[in-house]
């Protein structure tokens, strides 16, 4: 982006996963953009979050040290879950669990990552602030936790908490 800004699409949504990806991919918790929190740097968000899914130090290392925020998406996939999505799961491999309230704390979670890469990027900052007054939607046609989903009427989570951050660094300045 260059210290310009894409336009905002005149449906007044940016759908940063799918049909706005080039010009909004800064969005992505997959955007490379290293984030500190409490004295570890996190290669990206998805790092970060996914490392939280248990204290196991050895996890944790582990997801650290994946290449790519896929693979560490990949290794922290409950064992639970259809051998296809979870043949790669740390936890499957090494017989162990995920933390048992990961449902009750994983908003807050993202939510402090997402804080942390634009308070810590500030012209990552200064673009999610220019993207204002639009919805900030993730169109996942899969994921109807996080994006839209299969049926576009997922919840969007991703989405709401950048824009919350977005309102939080307009207070903020």
């Amino acid at each position: 982006m260059n210290g310009t800004f894409a336009a905002i699409p005149p449906d007044g949504r940016i759908l940063y996963f799918a049909r706005d990806r080039a010009s909004f991919r800064f969005l992505s918790h997959f955007y490379p953009s290293p984030i500190v929190i409490d004295g570890d740097t996190w290669p990206p968000v998805e790092h970060y979050f996914q490392a939280q899914r248990s204290g196991d130090p050895a996890y944790r290392a582990a997801i650290r040290a994946a290449e790519t925020p896929g693979q560490a998406k990949r290794l922290s996939a409950s064992p639970d879950w259809p051998r296809r999505r979870s043949q790669q799961s740390w936890f499957r491999k090494h017989g162990a669990r995920p933390r048992a309230d990961w449902a009750d704390v994983k908003l807050k979670i993202m939510e402090r990552a997402d804080w942390e890469k634009f308070s810590q990027h500030p012209p990552l900052a200064e673009m999610l602030l220019a993207t204002r007054p639009a919805e900030l939607i993730e169109d996942s046609p899969v994921d109807s936790f996080w994006g839209l989903g299969p049926d576009g009427r997922g919840h969007n989570w991703a989405g709401r908490i950048l824009m919350e951050i977005r309102t939080r660094l307009r207070a903020n300045a």
